[in-house]
């Protein structure tokens, strides 16, 4: 048995982050995937297609090794493609077995946990792939903050930021969300912890420093979501890798009496030029675990991660290698009893090639949903259907990924969509 591949295409649009999708042909039928933001996933596309126009969709072990050693001067963000082509190719053997990816897999897990990304009192802003800010029509039909920037031309994320604070980010307005938010079914919420508070001075920032003022403020931030909520629903906070270690320290034994589940990234020991012995410094002082993975590649990064302490795993398999690779990491988090929670902040198409990975995953803890705000979030797919329901994905019989883009629907978003 063969399934030949006759043809790769890619198109990338703008919604709350860069969505780049991928469809790999093998004649009429075809495979979807998607890919992690990153400049110039586009132009990708007919190198890649050189590599796999011929091969047998049925030898994923033999592609994704011709890929990443044709890769192997190119950086990086080429495992976002080869990602988004690995999740196309299982989407394509599925719809040619009429089976679904996670039995494919050997999973069995049909109720996938979800947790929704809250940011703050409103949602976060849409970004590029430089992560900075955008202006899209939508936003202004959605819950989504303004006037935190000062800077439009600054990256959202890290120590260059400029922002001032607003009551989006009280304590008041983080416990109304967290209430709204666990109505809607979630139990699981997480919200943003590097906001600025009443106290912020930007001398500290370049260094990422707080005052004590601010710590117990973000403390107030996360009491205040704590009491809302009960102690049934699991909350989690993330830093954007912002603060040193004294302050992120600081920070931990600050809200260590909330018991949040995670507190994700808290210094820049996991940016993509990665500095993982930070983590030991981390780790060692704060009992709170500490999440972190979204921004590493392959599960050769994250075993360097076992002797560090790391606790929660969160790959994103959109960059991270696609599904085989985030098989492989589970596989290697469950060897390790460590939890494997990943990072999601894609489409339909990515959210659902992580539900297939979580059915295979022993220590799956809860997947990221960060398209709570964006309006057509769910209004881009075929068949039409709730995707998260009451805070769970159900994976079906639907063979491959269970879900496909919905052409028309995507070119009322983007008129020139083509794929």
């Amino acid at each position: 048995m063969e399934l030949r591949i006759t043809d790769l295409k890619a198109a990338t649009v703008q919604a709350n982050f860069e969505w780049t999708f991928v469809r790999v042909y093998a004649g009429e039928l075809y495979g979807v995937g998607e890919a992690g933001p990153a400049p110039g996933l586009k132009g990708m596309e007919q190198h890649f297609k050189r590599l796999l126009v011929g091969e047998d969709a049925f030898k994923i072990n033999r592609i994704e090794q011709k890929l990443r050693w044709a890769a192997l001067y190119a950086g990086t963000t080429t495992y976002h493609m080869i990602s988004a082509i690995n999740m196309a190719i299982y989407d394509l053997i599925g719809k040619y077995l009429n089976l679904p990816v996670w039995r494919l897999l050997g999973g069995d897990r049909t109720e996938v946990r979800v947790y929704v990304d809250a940011h703050g009192g409103k949602g976060l802003e849409a970004m590029n792939s430089l992560l900075t800010p955008t202006e899209l029509p939508w936003l202004k039909e959605s819950e989504v903050e303004s006037g935190r920037l000062i800077s439009l031309n600054n990256p959202i994320h890290g120590r260059l930021s400029q922002e001032r604070w607003n009551e989006d980010y009280s304590p008041k307005a983080y416990a109304e969300r967290a209430k709204r938010l666990v109505g809607e079914g979630f139990t699981a919420i997480k919200f943003d912890l590097d906001v600025p508070t009443p106290y912020s001075k930007e001398y500290n920032v370049r260094s990422g420093d707080l005052s004590l003022k601010d710590i117990d403020y973000m403390a107030e931030l996360v009491r205040a979501v704590r009491e809302a909520v009960g102690d049934e629903v699991d909350i989690m906070f993330d830093l954007h890798w912002r603060y040193n270690i004294n302050t992120a320290i600081r920070i931990c034994k600050a809200i260590e009496p909330y018991r949040p589940r995670w507190l994700e990234d808290p210094t820049p020991a996991n940016t993509t030029i990665s500095n993982l012995e930070e983590f030991k410094l981390l780790t060692a002082h704060c009992s709170i675990p500490i999440e972190t993975g979204e921004n590493l590649y392959t599960v050769y990064q994250f075993k360097d991660l076992i002797p560090l302490g790391v606790r929660v795993w969160a790959p994103d398999i959109a960059k991270a290698g696609g599904i085989s690779e985030g098989k492989r990491i589970a596989e290697l988090a469950a060897m390790y009893d460590i939890e494997y929670s990943p990072h999601n902040i894609g489409s339909p198409i990515a959210t659902m090639a992580h539900a297939h990975v979580a059915s295979v995953a022993n220590t799956f803890g809860v997947l990221e949903f960060h398209g709570h705000d964006v309006p057509f979030w769910g209004e881009i797919i075929k068949p039409k259907r709730r995707i998260i329901d009451r805070g769970f994905i159900r994976l079906g019989d639907e063979p491959g990924l269970g879900v496909d883009l919905d052409d028309e629907a995507m070119r009322r978003y983007w008129p020139d969509f083509q794929l």
